[in-house]
């Protein structure tokens, strides 16, 4: 007995198909871009709390500690890797007394590397400096002063005092992912600022 329904027809059900398919291409498009979008955002905030938990680590560790029967002095360094996409974050005593950070003498405590597709620099039309947005493009892409000795080994570091001060003087810190820019700068004081470049300042 007939019920007056019918069943879909072969080119009805490729029309779906279709259809499906073109909305799951669009969909996928556009959380790429999102996806995209989000980790360079993710960076920033990582290098963000990555800079406050080592601030943190070196008031806690710094200053002077007994090593070998003796106190000597103690910092910690954040150094960056600009190449390797990654920066790490080391302990330091100087055990012969000598003032002077030498190999052996430091001791790393964690290693971070930038999410995927996320690179330190910057894109292209950024003509400020990070965030105060001072005229000029950016010198570097970390612009942290560099030292010759263990464990900054000419690149880019952040010294942290008991403080939790950098006595490497200010710097910033520039990521891009090929469509946006955001830095990071920190001052002397040891106070840090995020900020995005909306393709005329740093806001």
């Amino acid at each position: 007995m007939a019920d007056g329904t019918r069943g879909a027809t072969l080119l009805e059900l490729l029309l779906v198909l279709a259809i499906i398919g073109i909305l799951l291409a669009a969909g996928s498009w556009g959380s790429a871009e999102v996806l995209q979008r989000w980790q360079v955002w993710r960076g920033a905030q990582q290098v963000l709390e990555d800079f406050k938990e080592a601030q943190a680590h070196a008031e806690r560790g710094g200053g002077y500690v007994f090593s070998g029967g003796a106190l000597v002095t103690a910092r910690s360094f954040l150094v960056f890797d600009q190449g390797a996409r990654r920066y790490t974050l080391f302990d330091w005593q100087d055990a012969d007394g000598d003032g002077r950070p030498e190999e052996g003498e430091s001791r790393r405590v964690w290693t971070r590397e930038l999410p995927p597709a996320v690179r330190f620099g910057w894109d292209a039309g950024v003509a400020r400096k990070a965030c105060s947005n001072q005229p000029g493009a950016p010198t570097d892409a970390i612009t942290f002063g560099t030292a010759s000795y263990a464990p900054c080994n000419g690149k880019p570091c952040l010294k942290f005092d008991q403080q939790g001060f950098s006595s490497m003087g200010p710097g910033a810190v520039y990521l891009a992912d090929g469509a946006q820019s955001f830095a990071l700068t920190a001052t002397r004081p040891g106070h840090f600022t995020v900020c995005r470049w909306s393709g005329s300042e740093w806001r």
